[in-house]
């Protein structure tokens, strides 16, 4: 006998008993099976993943399912959205389904072609707090421009750090109104409330399941929750527990081995950045990387992940493991608003933005877009480089490259002179080094007074090359040679 046939008569019997005996809600919930169906436009749908946050199956011939319930599911049971269908509310609370007998989803067609757009933008910090009203109105105003893209893209994933502490998830409600694309939204730290018996209760209450999957064109997306509730409200270690890895094992193995497959997660699974900060505790480490990284990697390079999508750090960083490409992406809110209505930057000098991801078919490419006020039409910068500047003979020059993924190789000259290699750098107001600084120090004592270029040169892995050119004037001489 097969195992669903199994569980399926378990569940028939303990739906009988339950019956009979007068039992609770919460006395069938452990014996219950949750039933239901998918439509779209009136007419069942096959084959359409549904989960009950453990389990995964696919609809029958007539849309309908069923899946077992017990203690060891999640709190919803929701449906991966097929290409072609969409909706909103994806989801229903199980106990809600076990009270009214049914969990049914309706879908609506909507066109999807092989070449689309989508944005993905995390750390949007908290939208409920007052000194953030600045910060309320560069969401807003992001949002907006992220609608207005040519191409529209089709969706705008949001992974995290959502700000809807407080009053702040009335204010992120209401700035989903003001898209015109369809929005999918996923946990982060700052969503992790320790002293509530449901540490995940706020984003749960709002947004519903914290991990789930669907279907754009010719795409599968995993949005994965990836937060263990820690003792220090907003903070959280980065695992995938037990239930979300049974259900996002299941997921990944329902898919067909050709489909490309793109991950979406707040703490990242893969960075450098425990690393780069000497000043972490080792305890402190899953805080900023997932603690199932050797997992996880392992799984997604067997089922041929293409792209993990990562937030959390603040900055821009791009590493590749094991075929597939790890990807930090730059907070929205840069350095949590501290600019007010100013030039917004992250934590590592990048203006604050989100990214651009773009499918042809099997074919995907991303890149960085800084935003609105924040907004350079330029790959990277000479950071604080002066119009006016006195020669020393140590003279540091400091270029970030924004999007540089790790591995990147850096050069730079000053007016046509020959090329010079870049180190790595850690910045005065830095605990530790960026991935993608480079620092040159070089002697302009030797250079006549008067206007000067500097270029940098950077040649990503993929052979993508950056330039940026600069300028500066160079005054007279003064008798010291301090370094800048």
């Amino acid at each position: 006998m097969k195992r669903r046939q199994f569980l399926r008569l378990i569940a028939a019997g303990a739906v009988a008993g339950a019956a009979s005996a007068g039992c609770s809600i919460e006395d069938r919930a452990h014996r219950a099976v949750l039933r239901g169906r998918v439509v779209s436009a009136g007419k069942p749908l096959a084959k359409v993943i549904v989960s009950n946050g453990r389990e995964v199956t696919q609809t029958d011939a007539d849309g309908r399912y069923e899946l077992p319930s017990g203690p060891d599911v999640g709190p919803f049971v929701f449906v991966s959205c097929p290409r072609g269908h969409w909706t909103d509310r994806f989801y229903r609370p199980v106990n809600e389904a076990l009270r009214t007998g049914t969990a049914d989803f309706t879908l609506r067609p909507v066109p999807q072609t092989d070449r689309f757009d989508f944005v993905f933008a995390a750390d949007l910090s908290n939208l409920g707090h007052d000194i953030q009203a600045a910060g309320r109105a560069k969401t807003k105003a992001s949002i907006v421009e992220i609608c207005a893209l040519s191409p529209k893209p089709a969706f705008l994933l949001i992974q995290g750090d959502l700000g809807i502490m407080g009053d702040g998830g009335t204010r992120f409600l209401d700035l989903l109104k003001t898209s015109t694309v369809p929005v999918r939204t996923g946990i982060g730290n700052h969503e992790i409330r320790p002293e509530r018996d449901n540490p995940k209760d706020l984003y749960e209450r709002i947004l519903g399941p914290t991990y789930y999957s669907f279907d754009w064109g010719p795409v599968h997306f995993v949005v994965l929750d990836g937060n263990k509730p820690a003792a220090i409200p907003g903070k959280s270690v980065g695992t995938v527990e037990p239930r979300e890895m049974a259900w996002l094992e299941a997921d990944l193995a329902a898919q067909p081995p050709d489909k490309p497959l793109i991950v979406g997660v707040h703490i990242p699974i893969v960075s450098t950045y425990p690393a780069r900060r000497t000043d972490l505790k080792e305890a402190e480490g899953p805080f900023w990387q997932s603690a199932n990284t050797e997992k996880l990697t392992a799984l997604f390079a067997r089922h041929r992940v293409r792209l993990v999508l990562q937030g959390h750090i603040h900055e821009n960083e791009r590493i590749v493991r094991d075929g597939v490409e790890y990807v930090e992406s730059v907070s929205l809110c840069g350095r949590w608003w501290k600019s007010g209505s100013g030039f917004e930057r992250a934590t590592d000098g990048s203006p604050r933005g989100y990214r651009i991801v773009s499918v042809d078919g099997a074919a995907i490419r991303h890149r960085y877009q800084s935003s609105c006020e924040s907004r350079v039409d330029r790959q990277g910068e000479f950071m604080g480089l002066p119009k006016t500047m006195t020669p020393k003979q140590k003279t540091s020059f400091v270029f970030n490259c924004y999007d540089a993924p790790n591995g990147s190789t850096a050069r730079a000259r000053l007016d046509d002179g020959p090329w010079a290699d870049l180190s790595p750098v850690i910045l005065p107001d830095s605990r530790m080094p960026k991935p993608h600084h480079w620092k040159w120090t070089v002697d302009t004592t030797k250079l006549s007074p008067g206007r000067h270029t500097i270029e940098a040169h950077v040649t990503w892995p993929d052979g993508t090359e950056v330039r940026n050119t600069e300028s500066f004037q160079l005054g007279q001489r003064s008798d010291d040679s301090k370094s800048l």
